[in-house]
């Protein structure tokens, strides 16, 4: 759950003990840890072997990034770390704003500094830190506070009960309440809650909403002034955090929304009813993950999806869990819950996900809030009544009358490739793939019902191109003719071809022409297979689901998403017929020229399995990404008309390799204009290094084959002092990549 746990200590103090002691480990993240992941052992000045404390930055940057994704998710949080000075925790007050996350330092402060000057030289050699390291950091301990939005627990007062018993929350009793009444899911639709409170609420119950107040209905604006009127500040109302409440917060947080619908819907409405920053911020800080309670010999759980069973200990769930519920929409959440706690006493209310129309009581134990009252269903309400010796359950449903009319199939409701004609290539582009001279149709040993179409060396090399083969670019369709997943069609550099030339671009180009940043890496492509054995997604690069790079591609892409994340993702592929284009940036085992930290995908695009080519806005692709949990394209400029397209190209050129992006080398950028024409645009940083790759890589033939070294090219003052510093270097250095060439030469350079 949020809670974020920041530990305060000199070396030897014993926090990392205390931690493991505490059962804290699997949720901590130590910078220590990075910077020995970053810099490794070097050895110091004085002899001794210690951590490399040379990448900071990157250790820092990194320790955010960590910090960032686990807080986006709800999950429990530790950052060991000394945090000496009072600044240093600004990053821990900054992020728990960011994420409403509550923060908590366990103090070691109090273990006496002979003590940690005695621990440290226990430790092994490595960890060893100098003496005045630890006096120093005792010195700003009695010198700087912990800023007070920090709650501070001394490490010796736990005892018998742990941390986590502190973060546990309060299983509340509502007896004394005449009725608890949980009211479903209302996806902005006032309606019905009107004619459930027609007699006003009373201060004798106590009243469960169970998230999802906004969105897809159309009185939004109703709905947040409600719940301003009769949800925040009530001491007998509680809101429960929904999927949806996560577009609130970013209202409150001022950020852009990542949802069309609360874009153009939702946020109009409820800026016209005089809903602000400020009331999101009140509304939001009084909402809560998950409620435990007792009334009357029942104990519930109430979240807004619904768990698979109550835990030992709720805490150390991710918010995320009680947000989006236990596996996927689809999975049975109420049959598992009642199995799971038949038997032990608890009752479960949730709404969110009823894909099998399942009632009230959907099972033993489990009661399911949902029932699609923004398209005409029900607002569902259980109430537990208190009678004489106990309490009594009822049900009820209240349709909702005010609507969209125009009801659009809802993409959950699908099963596993339930899918159009639309998502079919017809017989005769089939065949016109399959017998054209410049694609090569691959087939594959493990997926024999599977084809890759792709345009072949020929059509690369001698600029070829056609309606056909030009779309046959990371292809792949099934033996029902059915897209299992696709890719751009083939697009070209400026001035590669007469349509991307500047002088017909002139005359061509729909404005705006907007400008992504070009990663550079290889392309990941992540369909659904429906005809497998087990269908589910399909994991390819360019050409073929098998090899090195599909393997890396999933691999990369699972450590980045997360089980919830690869959930998510077969979610959106599955039932909105999509497929997910990524770059993969892979510096370990497939370097390019531009450097990376670590491997990592970034959604480049999602694409709808058709024939034809049609993707999401950049807002919904935000949207995926967020829900996924991965990187997404990035934005670059706009251009509004040619004076200003032109003047920006030659600008960056004229910048030769100088020119950056955001502080950053980058490849280039993809340009798009409004009819959808996209050309590729690449820097003469990335350029000039790609070259000297190929220079590097002749100078070796070159050695092997006992010949001269051939000369650079072209004619730069850079070219030749690599190509002299080449000269120098042994044979078997000119087998790394050139990224670590580049660092080498640059690293002599300046020394």
């Amino acid at each position: 759950m949020r809670h974020l746990i920041v530990t305060r200590g000199a070396p030897g103090a014993g926090k990392s003990t205390f931690l493991d002691e505490q059962g804290l480990t699997p949720y901590v993240v130590s910078p220590d840890s990075i910077r020995l992941q970053f810099g490794g052992l070097v050895m110091a000045p004085d002899g001794n072997i210690d951590v490399s404390h040379a990448h900071e930055k990157q250790v820092w940057a990194r320790v955010q990034e960590i910090l960032d994704f686990r807080m986006s998710q709800g999950q429990l949080v530790v950052l060991d770390a000394t945090h000496q000075q009072t600044r240093d925790f600004n990053m821990a007050v900054k992020s728990a704003e960011r994420h409403r996350y509550e923060c908590f330092c366990i103090d070691f402060t109090s273990v006496p500094a002979d003590i940690a000057q005695q621990r440290n030289l226990m430790r092994p050699d490595w960890k060893i830190v100098p003496a005045e390291v630890i006096d120093r950091a005792y010195e700003r301990f009695a010198k700087h506070a912990v800023p007070k939005k920090i709650t501070v627990w001394d490490h010796a007062e736990f005892g018998t009960q742990g941390v986590l018993d502190r973060l546990e929350p309060e299983i509340v009793d509502l007896s004394q309440y005449r009725q608890v009444v949980h009211v479903g899911d209302l996806q902005g639709c006032y309606a019905p809650v009107q004619e459930l409170f027609a007699d006003g609420m009373k201060d004798d119950v106590f009243y469960i909403f169970i998230g999802d107040l906004l969105d897809r209905g159309i009185q939004n604006g109703e709905v947040i002034r409600f719940a301003m009127d009769h949800i925040a500040g009530k001491p007998n109302v509680q809101l429960l955090w929904g999927n949806h409440e996560y577009h609130i917060h970013r209202f409150a947080r001022r950020q852009d929304p990542v949802s069309r619908e609360f874009l153009y819907n939702t946020l109009p409405q409820i800026q016209a009813a005089g809903f602000t920053v400020r009331d999101a911020n009140q509304l939001l800080n009084e909402t809560v993950d998950v409620m435990a309670y007792t009334y009357r010999g029942y104990k519930v759980l109430a979240s807004h999806a619904g768990i698979a069973r109550v835990p030992e200990r709720l805490a150390i769930l991710p918010s995320r869990t009680f947000w989006n519920g236990t596996g996927t929409y689809d999975d049975p959440v109420d049959k598992t819950f009642s199995a799971n706690m038949a038997g032990a006493g608890w009752l479960q209310v949730h709404g969110h996900r009823n894909s099998k129309k399942l009632p009230v009581e959907a099972m033993p134990g489990s009661f399911n809030l949902e029932a699609e009252i923004e398209f005409g269903g029900h607002l569902r309400v259980m109430t537990l009544t208190g009678v004489d010796g106990g309490a009594e359950i009822t049900t009820s449903e209240i349709r909702n009358t005010v609507f969209r009319t125009e009801r659009d199939k809802r993409p959950d409701k699908l099963t596993k490739g339930d899918v159009g004609e639309t998502g079919k290539i017809s017989e005769l582009l089939m065949k016109r793939l399959e017998t054209h001279p410049l694609v090569r149709v691959k087939s594959f040993a493990t997926r024999p019902h599977l084809k890759s179409m792709n345009f072949t060396h020929k059509a690369f090399f001698s600029g070829k191109w056609d309606e056909v083969n030009i779309m046959a670019r990371g292809l792949f369709v099934a033996d029902d003719r059915r897209v299992v997943a696709r890719s751009y069609p083939k697009f070209f550099n400026l001035e590669e071809r007469a349509e991307t030339q500047m002088r017909n671009l002139k005359r061509s180009l729909v404005f705006p022409l907007k400008m992504w940043v070009k990663e550079n890496g290889f392309l990941g492509i992540l369909g659904w297979d429906h005809l497998a054995e087990d269908p589910g997604l399909l994991f390819a690069s360019k050409s073929t689901p098998e090899g090195d790079f599909a393997s890396w591609f999933q691999e990369i892409f699972r450590a980045d998403a997360g089980e919830d994340g690869v959930d998510r993702a077969a979610d959106l592929v599955r039932n909105r017929n999509l497929c997910l284009i990524f770059e993969v940036n892979d510096p370990v085992r497939d370097p390019h020229m531009i450097a990376y930290e670590a491997p990592h995908v970034v959604l480049l695009d999602a694409v709808f399995r058709e024939e034809k080519f049609k993707k999401l806005s950049y807002l919904e692709l935000q949207q995926v990404a967020a829900a996924i949990g991965v990187r997404v394209k990035g934005a670059g400029p706009t251009l509004s008309d040619w004076n200003q397209f032109e003047g920006w190209n030659k600008s960056i050129q004229a910048q030769g390799r100088y020119f950056q992006w955001n502080g950053k080398d980058i490849e280039g950028f993809v340009a798009e204009d409004a009819a959808g024409f996209m050309f590729k645009i690449k820097l003469n940083y990335y350029s000039f290094w790609k070259a000297m790759r190929t220079h590097k890589d002749r100078i070796r033939t070159a050695r092997e084959k006992e010949r001269p070294a051939p000369l650079p090219r072209f004619e730069d003052e850079e070219a030749r002092r690599f190509h002299d510093w080449l000269a120098t270097q042994p044979t078997e250095l000119l087998d790394n990549d050139i990224i670590s060439l580049r660092t080498a030469y640059l690293s002599d350079l300046e020394g």
